[in-house]
C-alpha cells in the first residue's frame, strides 16, 4: 500500500487534467449535435475519465473498492470508448462486444483480487494489460485508416500519443507485474512514478483534444464540400466551377495546351416538370449529372450552373476532340431515359462548345459557349453548335 502523502504531490497534475477533461467534455457535448460519427463515444469516454481521475488521485483516502476497482474500471471503460469513437469516426469495425467483455472481466478481476485475494501485482497486470491492448489497437487504427480528405498531422499525433500510452502501461506492467519493481513503490513519488503518472495525466486530455480536432476537421471538410458542390447533383457549384476554370486557364496560358468549354441545357425541361412533376424533373437532372461524372477525365471540371444548365471544362482538348466527347455524351443521354416512380422519362440535351484562345478571359469564353448553346436551341435542340 502507498504511504500517506505519497500521492498528494501529484494532485495538482490531476486537478489540471480534470479541468482539461471537463473542458473537452463541454466541447464534445456541443459538437455532438452535429452528428459526426464517434462524437458520442468520445463524450462518454471523457465523462468516464472525469470519474477515473479523482478516484485515482485520492487513492490514499478512498476505500480500495473505489480507489482500485472503480478507478481502474472507469479507466478501462474510457479507453474502450475512445477506441470505439475512433472506429466509428473512421468507419471501421468497433468491436464493442469484445471490448465490453474485456471491461467486465477486468472489473471482476480487480474486484476479486481486491476483496477476496488482495494481490496488487495481479491488479497491475489486469489494469495496465487492458489499457495496453486498447491503445495498441487505437494507435494502429489511427495510423492505418486516416480519412484521405483530412490532414495527416492530427492522425499521426493521435497514433503517437496512443502508442506512448501503450508503452507507458506496458512498462508499468512489465516492471511491477513481473516482479522487477517493488510493489511498495507502486504509488510512491519516485522519479519514475512521477514521470509515468504525469505523462499519463497529460496524454488523457491530449487524446481528447485530438478527438475534438478530428470532429472539427470533419465539420470543416463537410462545410467546404457543401460550399463547393451542388447539393442535389454533387457537381461543382457555379462559383467553384468558375474558380477552378480560371485556374485551368492560367495553366493553359503558362503551358500552352488547348482548352474547351462545353455548356449544356436540358431540352424542354419545364415541360418535363409540368407533365411528370418536379420530383421526376429532379431525377432527370440526377441521371444526366451521373452520366456527366462517369465520363470525366483527370483534370476535367464539371459544374451545375443553375437550374437545368450544366458546364464542362475540357483541358488538353482540341475543339475537334471536345466535339467528339460532347456528341458521345449527348447520344448517351438521349439513349438512356431517367427513371422515376412514374416510369422512364426520355430527355435530350442541347450543347454549345467554345475553344479558349490565349488572352480570352473566362467571362468571354463563357459568353462564346453560351452563344453557341443559344444557337443549338434555335437549331432545333438535341444538337451541338461550335463557336467559331
Amino acid at each position: 500500500m502507498a504511504e500517506p502523502g505519497s500521492i498528494p504531490i501529484l494532485l495538482p497534475v490531476f486537478v489540471v487534467t480534470e479541468l482539461l477533461c471537463a473542458c473537452n467534455t463541454v466541447q464534445l457535448w456541443s459538437l455532438k449535435k452535429a452528428g459526426v460519427a464517434g462524437t458520442r463515444s468520445w463524450l462518454l469516454a471523457n465523462i468516464a475519465m472525469l470519474g477515473y481521475l479523482p478516484a485515482l488521485g485520492l487513492r490514499t483516502v478512498l476505500p480500495l473498492v473505489f480507489s482500485v476497482v472503480v478507478s481502474n474500471g472507469l479507466g478501462l471503460l474510457a479507453a474502450s470508448l475512445f477506441y470505439i469513437g475512433c472506429a466509428r469516426f473512421l468507419g471501421r469495425p468497433t468491436h464493442v462486444r469484445p471490448l465490453a467483455l474485456m471491461v467486465v472481466v477486468g472489473v471482476a478481476g480487480l474486484l476479486g483480487f481486491t476483496l477476496l485475494l488482495d494481490s496488487i501485482r495481479v491488479r497491475v497486470v489486469i489494469a495496465s494489460g487492458g489499457i495496453c491492448i486498447v491503445f495498441a489497437a487505437t494507435a494502429w487504427l489511427l495510423f492505418r485508416h486516416r480519412l484521405p480528405t483530412h490532414r495527416a498531422a492530427v492522425y499521426w499525433l493521435g497514433s503517437a500519443c496512443s502508442l506512448l500510452t501503450f508503452l507507458l502501461h506496458l512498462g508499468r506492467l512489465v516492471y511491477y507485474g513481473s516482479g522487477y519493481g517493488s510493489l511498495d513503490d507502486l504509488f510512491a513519488t519516485t522519479p519514475v512514478n512521477v514521470f509515468s503518472m504525469s505523462m499519463t495525466a497529460a496524454l488523457v486530455p491530449g487524446l481528447s483534444m485530438l478527438a475534438v480536432a478530428m470532429v472539427q476537421e470533419q465539420l470543416l471538410s463537410d462545410a467546404t464540400w457543401r460550399a463547393e458542390h451542388d447539393g442535389m447533383t454533387g457537381l461543382n457549384t457555379r462559383q467553384c466551377f468558375e474558380a477552378r476554370s480560371m485556374q485551368q486557364m492560367q495553366q493553359a496560358w503558362e503551358q500552352a495546351f488547348p482548352l474547351c468549354l462545353l455548356l449544356m441545357d436540358m431540352d424542354h425541361f419545364k415541360q418535363i416538370n409540368d407533365r411528370h412533376g418536379h420530383q421526376a424533373g429532379d431525377q432527370v437532372l440526377l441521371a444526366f449529372s451521373a452520366l456527366l461524372q462517369e465520363g470525366l477525365r483527370p483534370g476535367d471540371v464539371a459544374g451545375r450552373m443553375g437550374g437545368e444548365e450544366f458546364a464542362l471544362l475540357l483541358p488538353h482538348t482540341t475543339l475537334e476532340q471536345a466535339q467528339a466527347l460532347a456528341d458521345a455524351l449527348r447520344l448517351r443521354a438521349a439513349a438512356i431515359p431517367a427513371s422515376s416512380l412514374g416510369g422512364s422519362i426520355p430527355y435530350s440535351v442541347s450543347m454549345g462548345l467554345a475553344a479558349w484562345q490565349p488572352g480570352i478571359s473566362f467571362p468571354e469564353l463563357y459568353r462564346h459557349a453560351d452563344l453557341a448553346l443559344y444557337a443549338a436551341k434555335q437549331a432545333g435542340r438535341n444538337t451541338i453548335v461550335l463557336h467559331r
